[in-house]
């Protein structure tokens, strides 16, 4: 049995099969917090793609594979493209997000097709589905967006309880607590109500004594300290430190625990859009990545 092959249709073909599968492998890696070897995400969609041309091609001629025989390639063929993207030792965690995502795009590919929709929905749908997932479940296209702003995600945690928000990269904010010698990030009170006990935070606010009645008190009150600073049009001022239990950052895909700093607390709101809600010095951001690494919340 003969066929014919539209060559512009397969190239169209091949490149949304690349792209589809650089997506997943940077998904994947993103979401376990891997990252790819260089040139990795590259060479791994390279062998997506010609596992997909040597696929069409022998399944629209005489030649057929058995259900069994493409089981176990669709499941050989990704761990070799992690293999390929990332470190061996990568593979027990990139692998699971890499299958999950790829049977979520390979069924709306399979579903927009039944549908007979037009050829371009049928190859855009599987990158659709890839981003949206990356998004809406682990936030990944809106933190690469507001990084690329000179923004980063930040983590707070205080009692076993944590906090996610942004904060901006200022190098203005050369705030440091004078006894620690620890840098401060100014963060506003108002983001930090979930984790701060409602009259513990009107006793900050208030800059009264906190009433030791218990131990969980008692333990506030150690955590709390004054910061005096100087600023435009205010040559003494102080604000209220609190000492978090850890604070991480995220940042090109790393998640980093900070070595020690006091958020400081600001009444205001710092963007008047609400874009981001602390402020964090560059110098933090020297961290060396081989620290601690926790996962997000």
């Amino acid at each position: 049995m003969s066929f014919v092959v539209y060559v512009d249709l397969l190239i169209a073909c091949l490149a949304a099969e690349f792209w589809r599968d650089y997506l997943i492998l940077w998904a994947g890696g993103e979401i376990a917090n891997r990252e790819a070897r260089p040139g990795g995400l590259f060479l791994g969609a390279i062998l997506g793609s010609l596992y997909y041309l040597g696929f069409l091609l022998l399944t629209k001629g005489d030649f057929s594979l058995s259900p069994a025989i493409l089981a176990t390639l669709s499941l050989i063929m990704p761990a070799l493209m992690v293999l390929l993207a990332f470190n061996k030792i990568d593979l027990k965690a990139v692998l699971p997000m890499v299958y999950l995502l790829a049977l979520v795009a390979g069924g709306i590919g399979f579903w927009l097709q039944s549908m007979n929709v037009a050829r371009i929905w049928v190859l855009l749908g599987p990158h659709i589905a890839v981003l949206l997932i990356a998004e809406i479940g682990w936030g990944l296209l809106h933190e690469r967006f507001w990084e690329s702003f000179g923004q980063i995600a930040l983590v707070v945690e205080i009692g076993g309880h944590k906090q996610v928000f942004r904060a901006l990269i200022d190098s203005g904010n050369e705030l440091v607590e004078p006894v620690s010698g620890k840098r401060v990030v100014i963060v506003e009170k108002e983001v930090l109500k979930s984790l701060v006990p409602e009259d513990i935070m009107r006793s900050m606010e208030q800059m009264t004594p906190i009433l030791v009645d218990s131990e969980s008190t008692e333990n506030w009150g150690r955590r709390l300290v004054l910061i005096p600073f100087k600023s435009v049009g205010k040559d003494n001022g102080v604000l209220v430190g609190l000492r978090p239990d850890s604070v991480y950052l995220k940042h090109k895909g790393k998640q980093v625990k900070l070595p020690g700093v006091i958020i400081g607390l600001e009444n205001n709101a710092l963007s008047q859009k609400g874009e981001y809600q602390a402020l964090i010095h560059p110098a933090l951001l020297m961290v060396k990545t081989g620290g601690e690494q926790r996962e997000m919340a």
